[in-house]
């Protein structure tokens, strides 16, 4: 009773709030069950779905429903038609789904002809190529999109290359990468991953000095700023818990 109760005040206050119209709340009222789940077939549902906020839950919820509905239909467009971009966007969908090893040859697939060099694609191929743990060829691919596209930027794609040349033990040639991607790399991300790598080089003490400027630049930050990056920050506050530990 409690609960049909509430959902009828929702529904009423929706209709207000939202400038539905009004002949929504009589029917609410005198159809309690039924008319509510109407309403919110017909009007709340269509209105959150063309929302940012409603898309995303929308699209969320499609996703656990049917995760691959969007693999299906890129899929069969790419058997229709074989082009760079459609070979492109089903890399990035595998991808999506953590299917790295068969995005790979749909990225090189979308890198020819005209798109040879494309920067954007050679930074989602590298990417994949990190994900399967083939950092060699991660670091060939960054090194290639950057001989062919000199002045292309990203700060994304200059972290993955300092983790790459890490992952393969060239601490030096990452430290020196890190160095100057902490001073201009916009999160925490950058200074966690050179930690991370100070920490396998036993250099504790050093590490510790990432965590602590992480932590400490949180506190001076606004508070979307610590929302957006509270799983770095969680990480930082972590590792230094454990540094006191020990």
């Amino acid at each position: 009773m409690i609960l049909s109760v509430a959902v009828q005040l929702f529904c009423a206050f929706h209709v207000i709030r939202s400038g539905s119209d009004r002949y929504w709340i009589f029917i609410i009222l005198v159809f309690p069950g039924m008319g509510c789940l109407i309403y919110f077939l017909f009007v709340v549902l269509p209105d959150a779905s063309s929302s940012y906020h409603g898309c995303s839950l929308t699209a969320l919820a499609m996703d656990k429903i049917s995760p691959e509905r969007h693999l299906r239909k890129l899929t069969e467009e790419l058997s229709i038609a074989e082009t760079n971009q459609n070979h492109f966007l089903l890399a990035n969908e595998l991808a999506r789904l953590g299917r790295y090893h068969q995005a790979i040859p749909h990225y090189r697939e979308s890198l020819r002809g005209i798109f040879a060099h494309e920067a954007p694609m050679m930074l989602s191929l590298a990417r994949a190529e990190f994900a399967t743990q083939d950092f060699a060829r991660c670091q060939q691919t960054l090194e290639d999109l950057i001989k062919f596209n000199p002045d292309f930027q990203s700060s994304e794609g200059h972290l993955l290359f300092a983790r790459a040349l890490a992952a393969q033990g060239d601490y030096v040639a990452a430290e020196s990468e890190f160095k100057v991607l902490v001073e201009y790399y916009p999160g925490p991300e950058a200074r966690i991953r050179y930690a991370e790598m100070l920490e396998k080089s036993n250099r504790l003490h050093e590490a510790n000095e990432q965590y602590v400027a992480v932590v400490e630049t949180a506190k001076r930050s606004r508070s979307q700023y610590r929302k957006y990056h509270r799983e770095w920050i969680k990480i930082a506050n972590e590792k230094l818990r454990q540094a006191i530990v020990k």
